[in-house]
């Protein structure tokens, strides 16, 4: 480089540094001057002004987060139509027929797939489905039905009174084998035109509603089957209902079942294109699919995933209210359990409390009485007495039943031991051992028997072949307990299954179930319970929780109390997966 060049460079250099220097100079002059000299000025209330400052920060901070509050209120969630909802369920779907109940997935299924005259609302009450209303006659024996225009089975053939007779005919025949045969018996059918029905009932019987939400079937597709042909018919796999959704073809070896959205149902088109149900074998399975979001819902949280179902942020788990009791039922007849102070001793040196926390995790309301809360409010219901281990004792010894040193007990060379039976593979097990365990500390010996459900209901339900049967009931939306405890109940195919037989339940039992005033009948069922506790028949123990989790991206469901699992599904047609937030 030239070297006049180089001098040249090197003097704009130098001038460039002594610039740099004067400003850095004047800038540590005047941060001297007005800043810090400032600052030291203002010694004697720098902290007055840090907390002035301060507060200026906090308030505009908690301005923003009012405003944010503010424009989430003026928010809220719009339902878009579309998608798929995923749901796992533990069991399998063999056959879809509303006459032929087989099992809670296939219910599911079912309650989507056929309406019925009724249903069951949000709240457990009955309300119009098919039937757009109805008037009951003063007798209480007729019940007529109005019907809804232009509904439509899944095939595009027109819904009519007539397909309701058809459906109650293969109810009543013997040869159909449906289990709700019971509930129809003597019931006769009238169809004055298509769009009216009138069940006229042999003697008055208050809840008989409750019967009528049963799914109607179309008589265009089944009248030429025979009635004992129906169970192994093509159409249990290829049903048509009138459902909110429908089913084109049910493959009942695979583990997933598509529904459809119908586009043409008579209620609210649902905004779900699709229900998908994936079945596995057990409700732990079932609940692992949910955890890993291969699945948007589980049809019920197994009782020792409860907790973590609740916690999870990613879950909506809702606590649903159930007609469900478990109870030992003590086989009157058992020789073991004829005497009445044994049945009142064993009540007695039962601790619900403990049984619940110890073998059910505390997932379970104790229950001491063959009534639930119902509508009617019964006031001062009896119940059960509560745990009284001494008083057990006392019952026993003055029975006679004498305590021995290895801790059983005997009367007349006869030791006090009984064999309980109940479901394997399921929360019963537990709860039996903590009832063996109970039942021991006053001497009472026994064996627990578990076996399948098929064998518990062929081998021993039936046959009534037990002494004591650890079991649940679904007691149903009303307070009728008629089939659990009335003595005409007492044998299969009966469900009085402790073989049950008083004269004054009986006659407290049918007063309820044809009296309307519900005051009367309230009268009457606290009159059953006095009776059932002085006799203890059973100790009752519990109502289990049911848990329903789905993902939080599942918007729409509203339900609170529910009569059988599938009730979950009502207003199923405002279910969505997809949603979006607008301003109001």
């Amino acid at each position: 480089m030239p070297s006049y060049t180089r001098f040249r460079a090197n003097r704009t250099i130098r001038r460039y540094r002594r610039d740099a220097a004067k400003i850095r100079v004047d800038v540590t002059d005047y941060a001297r001057q007005h800043l810090y000299g400032k600052w030291r000025q203002l010694a004697m209330i720098r902290r007055f002004a840090a907390g002035w400052w301060l507060l200026i920060l906090l308030v505009g901070v908690g301005l923003v987060v009012q405003v944010e509050r503010l424009r989430q209120n003026t928010l809220f969630i719009q339902p878009l139509a579309g998608g798929t909802y995923t749901e796992a369920l533990a069991g399998t779907i063999k056959n879809v027929n509303p006459i032929l109940p087989e099992g809670s997935a296939s219910a599911d299924v079912t309650r989507l797939v056929f309406d019925g005259l009724t249903r069951y609302n949000a709240s457990g009450q009955v309300e119009p489905d098919l039937a757009s209303s109805w008037a009951i006659s003063d007798d209480g024996r007729t019940y007529t039905f109005k019907l809804r225009k232009g509904v439509k089975w899944h095939d595009g053939v027109p819904f009519s009174s007539a397909d309701v007779a058809f459906t109650l005919a293969a109810v009543q025949n013997p040869d159909t084998r449906s289990p709700l045969n019971l509930s129809w018996k003597g019931v006769k059918v009238q169809t004055p035109d298509d769009l009216t029905v009138q069940l006229i009932l042999p003697k008055p019987f208050t809840p008989f509603l409750t019967t009528t939400t049963i799914g109607i079937i179309p008589r265009h597709l089944l009248e030429n089957s025979e009635p004992s042909q129906l169970r192994v018919a093509s159409f249990n796999q290829h049903p048509v209902g009138t459902g909110p959704f429908k089913l084109d073809q049910l493959d009942p070896s695979a583990s997933q079942v598509e529904l459809k959205a119908n586009s043409a149902y008579w209620g609210k088109k649902p905004l779900l294109d699709s229900i998908t149900f994936k079945t596995y074998s057990t409700s732990e399975q079932a609940y692992d699919a949910l955890i890993k979001r291969q699945v948007m819902g589980v049809n019920k949280a197994p009782r020792d995933k409860a907790s973590e179902a609740r916690e999870l942020a990613s879950l909506h788990a809702s606590e649903l209210t159930t007609p469900d009791e478990v109870g030992v039922f003590l086989k009157n007849s058992a020789p073991m359990l004829q005497d009445k102070a044994v049945r009142e001793a064993l009540a007695k040196a039962t601790n619900r409390g403990d049984l619940i926390k110890e073998a059910l995790g505390g997932e379970a309301t104790p229950v001491a009485s063959p009534l639930l809360p119902t509508e009617l409010a019964i006031k001062g219901v009896a119940h059960q007495p509560r745990f009284d281990l001494k008083g057990a004792e006392s019952e026993l010894e003055a029975a006679g039943w004498k305590k021995q040193p290895d801790g059983t007990r005997k009367k007349q060379d006869q030791v006090l031991q009984l064999n309980l039976v109940t479901q394997s593979d399921s929360t019963y097990g537990a709860v039996a051992t903590a009832i063996k365990n109970q039942w021991a500390k006053v001497g009472v010996r026994v064996h627990v028997v578990e076996v399948d459900p098929t064998t518990l209901q062929q081998s021993f339900i039936r046959p009534r072949k037990y002494d004591a049967l650890l079991y649940g009931i679904n007691v149903g939306a009303d307070p009728d307990v008629y089939a659990f405890w009335h003595s005409s109940q007492a044998a299969d195919p009966g469900l009085n299954l402790s073989a049950y037989k008083s004269p004054a339940v009986d006659k407290a039992l049918e007063g309820g179930r044809t009296v309307r005033e519900p005051g009367l009948r309230a009268a009457k069922y606290k009159a059953f319970a006095q009776a059932w506790v002085a006799d203890t028949p059973a100790v009752m123990l519990y109502s289990p929780n049911y848990l329903y989790a789905q993902n939080k991206e599942v918007y729409g469901f509203s339900t609170k109390h529910l009569i059988t699992p599938s009730d979950r599904f009502y207003g199923v047609e405002h279910w969505a997966v997809r949603t979006k937030l607008i301003g109001q």
